[in-house]
């Protein structure tokens, strides 16, 4: 599978065949039947060679791309000309136009691919892409999270990605419900508009993903071409693959439909909370906004201002703790701030300094231990709730659970698992800041 907007600067587009695993590795291959003609019509539409050196197989994780003789590092694998593939300026243009008229459409361009193959799935074999469309998987094959049903995405409750998923759904849903209208003006192209047919054009990729690879898809301007360059050698028969980007295992589930047991580019997101109740609420997000305040911090409803901060997984270097943000204890030492006083020491110092507020350790070392016994708590609890739910996801044995998609299961449990290790980590290293600043 790959992603619609990679590094290269390459623009939208869908290109074969697709397959849906996530590891590499070298199974038993058998050769897809339609592998030559497919590979035969792919050049014929290019109008130039395509790459000889791969072939489309079947495994155990569905259909995927093969060596087809031995690769070397540095060798072009895959190179497919812009005529190859299907981009908006495909659509017909009094499609195009009348999609152009709805804000919400106009400068979508991943929301007209979707629309450009529901228009060739609905022509069928009179499509000229016919051969490519019907090797796209089919609708139960799609594990994207914006296919799971509300049961399912309770399972990840405890990870922000189930905000993010609920956030898509909808987005999805506003991009169709401003597509329609536009679409039923063309009957004899589109026949019924499903929103599960939007949602499944609008998910389909291209490619494998392997986390540890170097070899990613990118797109040639001067050629008008996209490349995949081999990172290491290939043997006949082994599965070629591409890293999509260094993205977390929430990212992978929530646009890929897949997570990895082991992920080295996870990370989790704390959120945490500034009650208005607070008497220094005004000054301390006056302070903290003035001080470069994350971009991702928003109003809740409940009255407060939430920040959140990425972490991932500690990496002791010295004393520090490599994945824990700066700004994120610098966020708790403002927040247990409780005086003026305080407050206004933490930004003369930061003015006499590069600027960044409480990046340096208190002065006082039982408010700094404080403040990070208050970040303590909060780790702690989105432990237990990851714990919990994992424990959940593995023991229940009702009606609810028999009826999720087992492979969505795995998923939701190789997600937490991935964000509970960085969380127990990170607990681990401000446990060991705390005692060693309560020594000193």
């Amino acid at each position: 599978m790959v992603h619609r907007k990679k590094k290269g600067r390459n623009p939208p587009f869908h290109s074969p065949p697709l397959p849906a695993a996530a590891t590499r590795f070298t199974p038993q291959v058998n050769e897809d039947e339609h592998s030559g003609a497919f590979l035969r019509w792919l050049r014929s539409k290019a109008g130039s060679g395509i790459s000889s050196v791969l072939r489309i197989g079947t495994s155990p994780l569905g259909r995927s791309l093969f060596a087809s003789q031995p690769i070397q590092e540095g060798d072009c694998i895959l190179q497919l000309p812009h005529t190859a593939q299907l981009t908006q300026v495909k659509l017909p243009r009094e499609v195009r136009l009348l999609l152009d008229d709805d804000a919400a459409v106009a400068g979508d361009t991943a929301a007209k691919v979707a629309v450009l193959l529901m228009m060739e799935q609905r022509l069928g074999h009179e499509s000229g892409w016919a051969p490519y469309v019907t090797s796209l998987p089919a609708k139960d094959q799609m594990h994207n999270m914006m296919f799971w049903d509300l049961d399912e995405l309770d399972m990840v409750r405890h990870s922000p990605v189930y905000d993010e998923a609920i956030k898509q759904k909808e987005q999805v849903r506003k991009q169709f419900s401003a597509a329609k209208p536009a679409l039923e003006h063309f009957p004899h192209l589109f026949e019924e508009i499903k929103l599960e047919d939007f949602m499944h054009s609008s998910a389909l990729d291209f490619l494998n993903h392997d986390g540890a690879s170097d070899s990613i898809l990118v797109y040639d301007e001067e050629k008008a071409v996209s490349e995949v360059i081999a990172d290491r050698n290939y043997a006949v028969g082994e599965q070629v693959m591409i890293r999509y980007g260094k993205y977390s295992n929430a990212m992978l589930a929530l646009n890929f439909g897949f997570t990895l047991s082991r992920n080295i580019y996870d990370q989790a997101h704390i959120w945490i909370d500034m009650s208005e109740q607070d008497p220094l609420y005004k000054k301390k997000l006056d302070i903290w906004e003035k001080h470069r305040t994350p971009k991702s911090q928003h109003m809740c409803s409940s009255g407060c201002a939430r920040t959140s901060f990425a972490i991932k997984e500690v990496k002791y270097s010295g004393n520090k703790g490599v994945g824990i943000p700066q700004a994120l204890r610098a966020f708790v030492r403002i927040f247990c701030a409780t005086s003026i006083e305080e407050l206004e020491e933490m930004a003369v110092e930061a003015a006499e300094n590069d600027g960044r507020l409480a990046r340096r350790p208190l002065k006082h070392a039982e408010r700094e231990v404080h403040a990070h016994r208050k970040l303590l708590l909060h780790l702690d609890n989105m432990i237990q709730g990851h714990s919990t739910a994992i424990e959940q996801l593995e023991t229940i044995d009702g009606a609810a659970s028999r009826s999720m998609h087992p492979f969505r299961k795995e998923m939701a449990k190789n997600l937490l698992a991935g964000e509970l290790q960085i969380l127990q980590s990170a607990y681990a290293w401000v446990a060991n800041y705390c005692k060693t600043v309560a020594c000193t």
